[in-house]
């Protein structure tokens, strides 16, 4: 096994979070791995049937050893047979086993191991290709499964099964797969198809999605977005205006007739939207901010503040956020994308 792999399953097995010991498969998998006469083939064989009959217990007991004591004999036989089991997967979108930062870190390493990662983990969170009468464990999964996806750099092998997820019922799913989609395929013509769409968030995810192209032309996507009736959808399109240095519109009027308006959901945005681009203009309008009668546009606005004097300190080039627009009305869905039309 290559170290990085080794290396990966290693911090896996460190970081999970495991309940307490099932007596049985510790001591039999503790034996196992303790036993440095057996040979390879001999071990993994024994170690295999042990997995095979609970794949999980197994892991469970891999984790609880190696939290322990990561030199015994059969620990490189074990971790082998771990990679090329598809509970190690799996457990990679368990939100009880790994925190949903620290999935995604080890997504990030992962995928470099398993450039189809990102379509594994699709295929798993959505089994039948669509969401349909989940339980409640079903969804904890594949909505993990696209907040670990997205969390991937966007590769065009994955349009086809983010396509399936378009016509999904569930507006949480058809919007997170508008942001991976547009990512993803980086095409003008279906964000712009995307503009009608009547679920904002699928409209404003998809103009998302542009923010990190090199297509020129896709200024004339922002400008029309600029114009949608609703304020994520509009910030969106600023954000990409900004991003992509266009001077056609000017971004910094907009944003402020914004903060100025009636809806103080708008105002919250537009302040986080003025954070993001972490530029010092932006000081005086959200200073006044910081007085508006909303608690939510004060918030945003003080941390827009901390962002900007944090950046001017580092004396950097502002750069496209991390973190999407946060959705302040929807509970914090606001994704994204830009790709091709699905087929």
């Amino acid at each position: 096994m290559e170290a990085p792999v080794q290396e990966l399953i290693g911090d896996f097995l460190r970081e999970a979070s495991v309940g307490g010991a099932d007596t049985d498969v510790d001591l039999c998998l503790q034996r196992l791995i303790d036993d440095g006469g057996s040979s390879s083939a001999v071990l993994k064989r024994d170690m295999r049937r042990l997995l095979e009959r609970d794949a999980h217990g197994f892991l469970r007991s891999a984790c609880r050893i190696l939290k322990v004591c990561s030199e015994r004999p059969g620990v490189a036989s074990m971790l082998d047979l771990l990679w090329s089991s598809p509970v190690l997967l799996s457990s990679l979108i368990d939100p009880t086993m790994l925190s949903l930062p620290t999935a995604a870190a080890l997504a990030k390493r992962w995928v470099a191991l398993d450039p189809m990662l990102d379509i594994k983990l699709l295929e798993i969170g959505f089994p039948s290709g669509e969401v349909d009468g989940e339980t409640v464990a079903e969804a904890a999964g594949w909505k993990r499964a696209l907040e670990i996806v997205s969390e991937l750099p966007p590769n065009r092998h994955v349009l086809q099964p983010l396509a399936k997820l378009l016509r999904s019922p569930d507006p949480y799913v058809r919007s997170k797969a508008a942001l991976m989609y547009a990512r993803a395929s980086d095409n003008l013509e279906w964000v712009r198809k995307m503009l009608v769409d009547p679920d904002v968030r699928v409209r404003a995810n998809a103009v998302e999605g542009l923010w990190k192209t090199k297509i020129a032309s896709a200024g004339a996507v922002f400008k029309e977005a600029a114009s949608d009736p609703d304020h994520r959808v509009r910030i969106n399109a600023l954000l990409g205006l900004h991003y992509m240095g266009d001077t056609g519109v000017d971004v910094r009027a907009a944003l402020e007739k914004i903060t100025g308006g009636p809806n103080p959901v708008a105002r919250a945005a537009a302040a986080f939207a003025m954070g993001r681009i972490r530029d010092a203009i932006y000081v005086p309008v959200l200073e006044s901010l910081l007085k508006d009668g909303e608690q939510q546009v004060r918030r945003q606005a003080l941390q827009a503040l901390i962002t900007i004097r944090r950046h001017k300190q580092r004396d950097g080039t502002p750069s496209p956020p991390a973190e999407p627009l946060p959705d302040l009305e929807l509970a914090g869905t606001n994704e994204i994308s830009s790709t091709e039309t699905p087929s």
